[in-house]
Order: structure tokens, then C-alpha cells, then sequence
């Protein structure tokens, strides 16, 4: 209840402070009488600022009550078998090796349902190689002109667990990864009775339209981010995705509306059929695919407890051209779908990705 109080605070300060703000832009900073063009820039930039508090508005009401679902308590012979995707293209084996250890270190009731595929559209011999040693399995692809979503979708085609995990090449999982997901799959069939425990519903209180489509964990890093880097400051200053995958994606909950990251995620099967597979013809096919779900009519959920670690960009080229790709992706992908005519998705989802393009397409 304090927290709700304190987060309702700073919304409403945040909200008069932004309103005081633009209006200071608006009246008194537009450079009048200093010709056209100089006009017409300062417009396009007070629009873009416009937009920006616009897109921060929408975020603040969101954040004003965060849905993040209890994990479900469920019988060890509930948990599925799992296909583990760990896609690479030209990650060095050293790299590969430690993600691989990684997953063949998750816990879960029966090991024998864990299945972990190393997904290599270089086609290596020495990735081959490396998966015959480690004893997992091994997927290799040929001059693929789809690039990671056609490595996903040739592993998908080639397996058929009910539930997929996917890892990028230098992401590794925690030990307690699969047991800290799984069950989030059977919240439709769970509800917690008076005394504060887990039951199975019975057959008439099931919704059979609440289905779950995956469940996307944060992105954590083990080195620190350039800005943590370049200002001695990893000790004091959190890793700037933290917020996003800690705080905006947990809050577009509410939505149903968190965006599936392509790594850390344990996807359905049947609603990546559904969805058409793994989004192809964009360079941000994780962040259309989970539109796609959603579409779809499944509930997807962003938690807030980091279940891997990665690497973090570690030069200013690779932080530039990361943040490109996300923001001409993300553009691009909403275009191209045209969220307003969604079949399934709510009003609240439709804003949420609204929302999103106007925070890339103002920069």
C-alpha cells in the first residue's frame, strides 16, 4: 500500500513537472525572428519533445499498478519436456561453451525432458563438434538468407516440446531458470484457495480463452555498460536495461502487452504456431513475433527477477549499432502490422506499442 502511495506520487509529480516544462517550451523558447528554416527546426524539435512526454505519460500510468503474476506451485509431474534453443552464427566456441554448460546445469524434475539444441546457421564443423562433446544436440543450417528467425524456425520444425526456450548464443541461465518459468504456464489451471495454497481448478472455472504465450525474464549482464564503465560507477549505478526489463516491461503487464526480447524466454509451442512461427522479413523478428502472440489472443507475462546473464555492448560502435537496429526494428515492425487493426488485442496493448513507437520514432 506505501508503495502504491509513493509510485501514485510520483506519477502525479512527474505529470505537473512535464506540464509546467512544455508549456516553458512552448511560450517562451520558440525562436521567432530568426528566419524560416530555424523556425521550422524548432518546431520539428518541440513536436518530438511533445511526443517524448507523451510516451512518458502512458509509461507512468502503466507503472501505476504493476502486474507481475505469482508463480504457481505444481506437481513435479506436471513440468513438460522442453526444446532449449541457443542460437549462434558466428559466436566463438568458447562463448558457446559457457551458455551450453549453463543449460545443462538447469534444474528441473526430470532431466531427461530438458532438450538442448545448439541452432547454427554458420553450418561449423566446429560447432558440430563442440555440441557431439557436450552431449547436446545439434541443428545446422545452410547459406540461411533469414537469418536468426530462419535458424529458429528450422529448430522448430525439427523438434515438437510443448514449451521452447530461447537463449542468445551469450546468454546463460541460472540454475533455477526452467523451475522459475515453467509454471507460469499452468496459471489458467491454478488458483489459490482461502488458506493461501495452490489448487487445480476444477473443469467449469477453467477459462479455455486464458492461455499463456511465453514468459519473457529479464536481460542481465555480467560486465558493466559503458555508462557504468566510463563513470567508475558499477557499484553504485544499476545496468541501464535493468529499468526496462526490471520496471517498463513488467509494467505493460497491465496490457498484456510485454515485449518478447528473443532471449531469456520460455515460449508455447502452439502459440508460435499460431503466431506464424518466428517473424521473418525484420531485423527485431523477437519484438514482432510477441505482437504476433498477442494477436493471437495469449496472455504473456515479463517478470522481474533475472533468471541469465550476458554481455553487454563493450564499445561505443556496438552500443550504436544495437540501439539502430532496435530503433528501426521496432518502427518498421509496427508499421508493417498496423497494430490499430489487431485481431485480439485490447485497446491497452494497441496504446502500449503505440507508446513504444512514438519513444523510438522521436529520437
Amino acid at each position: 500500500m506505501k508503495s502504491e502511495r509513493y509510485r501514485k506520487t510520483v506519477v502525479l509529480l512527474s505529470i505537473v513537472t512535464l506540464t509546467a516544462y512544455m508549456t516553458w517550451r512552448s511560450l517562451f523558447t520558440m525562436p521567432s525572428g530568426y528566419g524560416t528554416i530555424v523556425m521550422i527546426c524548432a518546431v520539428i524539435m518541440l513536436i518530438c519533445e511533445l511526443l517524448s512526454g507523451l510516451e512518458m505519460i502512458l509509461h507512468l500510468l502503466n507503472s501505476l499498478h504493476i502486474d507481475e503474476p505469482e508463480l504457481p506451485v505444481i506437481d513435479d509431474n506436471w513440468y513438460p519436456d522442453i526444446d532449449v534453443f541457443i542460437a549462434t552464427h558466428n559466436e566463438p566456441e568458447d562463448v558457446l561453451y559457457k551458455t551450453v554448460n549453463g543449460c545443462r546445469h538447469m534444474k528441473y524434475p526430470d532431466n531427461r525432458k530438458v532438450h538442448i539444441w545448439l541452432c547454427d546457421d554458420g553450418f561449423r564443423e566446429s560447432v558440430r563438434n563442440l555440441a557431439e562433446e557436450m552431449g547436446v544436440g545439434y541443428q545446422g543450417l545452410k547459406n540461411n538468407k533469414l537469418a536468426k528467425a530462419g535458424n529458429l524456425n528450422h529448430a522448430i520444425a525439427n523438434t515438437d516440446s510443448p514449451l521452447i526456450a530461447t537463449f542468445d548464443a551469450d546468454m546463460i541461465p541460472t540454475r533455477n531458470f526452467l523451475i522459475r518459468t515453467v509454471p507460469y504456464f499452468f496459471l489458467p489451471r491454478m488458483k489459490k484457495n482461502d488458506q493461501g495454497r495452490w489448487v487445480e481448478r476444477t473443469d467449469e472455472e477453467i477459462n479455455p480463452e486464458y492461455k499463456i504465450g511465453f514468459i519473457q525474464t529479464p536481460q542481465s549482464f555480467y560486465n558493466p555498460d559503458l555508462f557504468q564503465y566510463n563513470l567508475y560507477s558499477e557499484d553504485s549505478i544499476p545496468n541501464e536495461q535493468d529499468y526496462f526489463f526490471r520496471e517498463i516491461n513488467v509494467s505493460r503487464n497491465r496490457n498484456n502487452a510485454p515485449i518478447y526480447a528473443g532471449s531469456n524466454t520460455l515460449i508455447s509451442r502452439e502459440a508460435l504456431v499460431k503466431a506464424g512461427g518466428i517473424a521473418t522479413g525484420t531485423i527485431t523478428e523477437d519484438f514482432e513475433t510477441g505482437i504476433h502472440i498477442q494477436d493471437e489472443g495469449y496472455s504473456c507475462y515479463a517478470t522481474s527477477e533475472p533468471l541469465a546473464h550476458g554481455l553487454a555492448p563493450d564499445t561505443i560502435d556496438s552500443l550504436i549499432k544495437q540501439r539502430e537496429r532496435w530503433g528501426r526494428g521496432c518502427v518498421y515492425s509496427l508499421r508493417r502490422i498496423n497494430i490499430w487493426q489487431g485481431k485480439k488485442m485490447s485497446f491497452g496493448s494497441k496504446i502500449s506499442y503505440f507508446s513504444c513507437e512514438l519513444y523510438w520514432w522521436s529520437y
